[in-house]
């Protein structure tokens, strides 16, 4: 599930906002939760979901962002480092919005 799908009119592209109301301490299974959310997540923009559910998405440019409380810890920055590198392969922008 998409937690929300918004058109920035700046950047003239499709967001996909994940978003993570819990702090990086370490929780049991947060990193595996993230991994499979943003696998979830770039599935749905490849296999054309996005574009299945918001055909006025075609032709922009798709960024996933993290919205977060608070600063990632470093196991999770090597997962976000990660996925915008893979990510950027396929054209797919990957920004974290650190809300606290």
């Amino acid at each position: 599930m998409i937690d929300l799908v918004t058109h920035d009119p700046v950047r003239d592209e499709y967001k996909l906002i994940m978003v993570e109301d819990r702090p990086w301490a370490g929780a049991p299974g947060q990193l595996e939760q993230l991994r499979e959310k943003i696998n979830n997540y770039a599935m749905f923009v490849l296999d054309e979901g996005l574009l299945r559910s918001y055909p006025e998405a075609a032709g922009h440019p798709v960024c996933i962002q993290l919205d977060c409380v608070s600063t990632p810890i470093a196991e999770i920055q090597e997962l976000i480092d990660l996925a915008s590198e893979r990510l950027r392969d396929y054209g797919i922008r990957f920004a974290v919005n650190h809300l606290g």
